[in-house]
């Protein structure tokens, strides 16, 4: 849908309204995904939808109503829906009232070819990574998806903002006997995948993995690949809240401003990242700012709301929409040559968290774990669980690498990182 036409269809929306302020966003996809498992593609799927939300206030009483059929009559009715709501909720103590007009950073992450990708598209480019499967004699699964959406809102003080945005991403699995391998691109533009070298990867790690040895499960030397990085690095975002961290909910209450890592360690989020876009506005329009969350080791910025930024005199922060770690010119080749024994870990798997106060993760590694002697890798490890905290790490980590594109619970660019002391606790089987 066109910037155009979506202003048109909330300008109807907000035409209903009776509220104090109101706030309407509309917001819509279309995706598709072919899946492929035993070297064979098994499924083809699509689905579109465009849902229309209404939040309606009443001084700081709030009522949402949420619709996907929007017929003009429909539309009325999700408004009169969240004005009820609204009538009879309980007061929102940290209601904060529409924006004002401002603009928006223009983010780029449209790409005609990925909206327009066919099935016969993603099929062609799945059987070439099954035929390097097979080329090898090992096992591929995995799924090749592209989506398309737009978000647009206007509220009653006039706001309008609007952003379109596509998404490709291939996912492959290499599978041995005993063992397996995993590599992925996402990105907004089809043309940055390459399925062929995505399951050249994912087999190659297969087969350094086969017949994987059992290792004492203690702290180890490790390498973690963009990959397992990433999926550290969110549960560490999802971490950021300001408001449960000045309120001493949080592994980081007390922390702003204070060193939790190296000096060689930075964290921003950036919407305008070319390899990563985020979108322009967040919450209830408010542009997305750049954000520097760790600054040279030192915890520079915490999450924040409209309303917690204002209580606490903080700047806005939002929370992020990317994840963007520094890194080096250096690959990840050159920091396996640099370690006299360790562990090279694809990725992990089944993370929780096991005390949010200090911000204690645990896991499984899976799809690969390496091990290294001399420099050199020398053969596959079994799959350990580890208890650890992306804050210890962030202290123990002692080379970091050239960053890459990593899609871990959302995108980012994130470089392979060499960490001391990272503590298994058992072996794992699955």
């Amino acid at each position: 849908m066109t910037s155009e036409q979506a202003r048109d269809m909330l300008e109807l929306a907000l035409s209903h309204s009776k509220a104090d302020a109101a706030t309407v966003v509309l917001s819509g996809s279309r995706e598709a995904s072919t899946r492929f498992a035993n070297n064979a593609i098994t499924q083809n799927v699509a689905k579109a939808d465009t849902t229309l939300t209404v939040e309606a206030a009443f001084d700081n009483r709030v009522g949402i109503a949420r619709v996907n059929q929007l017929t003009p009559d429909q539309i009325a009715e999700a408004v009169k829906r969240a004005e009820e709501i609204a009538r009879s909720a309980a007061p929102n103590t940290e209601y904060m009232p529409p924006i004002e007009p401002c603009s928006v950073p223009v983010v780029q992450a449209w790409d005609d070819t990925t909206a327009e990708a066919a099935p016969d598209v993603r099929a062609r480019a799945i059987q070439s990574a099954i035929q390097i499967a097979e080329q090898e004699g090992v096992n591929s699964a995995g799924r090749f998806a592209t989506e398309s959406g737009f978000s647009a809102l206007l509220n009653s003080r006039g706001m309008f903002a609007y952003h379109r945005r596509t998404d490709a991403r291939f996912v492959c699995t290499a599978m041995t006997s005993n063992s397996s391998g995993w590599a992925e691109r996402a990105s907004v533009r089809l043309a940055d995948i390459d399925a062929t070298e995505i399951a050249r990867r994912a087999v190659a790690k297969a087969q350094k993995s086969r017949d994987p040895r059992e290792v004492e499960a203690r702290p180890y030397t490790v390498i973690l690949e963009p990959a397992a990085m990433a999926e550290l690095l969110a549960f560490f975002a999802w971490s950021l809240d300001a408001k449960a961290a000045d309120e001493g909910r949080s592994a980081l209450s007390g922390k702003l401003g204070q060193p939790i890592g190296v000096p060689e360690l930075t964290v921003l989020s950036d919407p305008a990242h070319p390899d990563c876009p985020g979108s322009p506005f967040i919450e209830d329009g408010m542009p997305t700012p750049t954000v520097r969350w760790i600054e040279n080791g030192i915890l520079a910025n915490l999450s924040h709301s409209r309303y917690w930024a204002q209580k606490s005199g903080r700047p806005f922060t939002g929370r992020p929409t990317n994840l963007i770690m520094e890194g080096t010119d250096v690959p990840v080749q050159r920091l396996i040559a640099q370690t006299s024994y360790g562990l090279l870990i694809t990725r992990f798997w089944y993370i929780r968290f096991v005390d949010p106060m200090k911000l204690l993760l645990t896991g499984m590694t899976r799809d690969g774990v390496i091990e290294i002697r001399d420099g050199e890798i020398v053969g596959g490890v079994k799959n350990m669980r580890f208890n650890e905290s992306p804050l210890r790490m962030f202290q123990n980590i002692v080379d970091i690498g050239a960053p890459e594109p990593a899609a871990a619970y959302g995108y980012g660019v994130v470089p392979p990182v060499k960490v001391d002391g990272f503590t298994f606790s058992s072996g794992t089987a699955f």
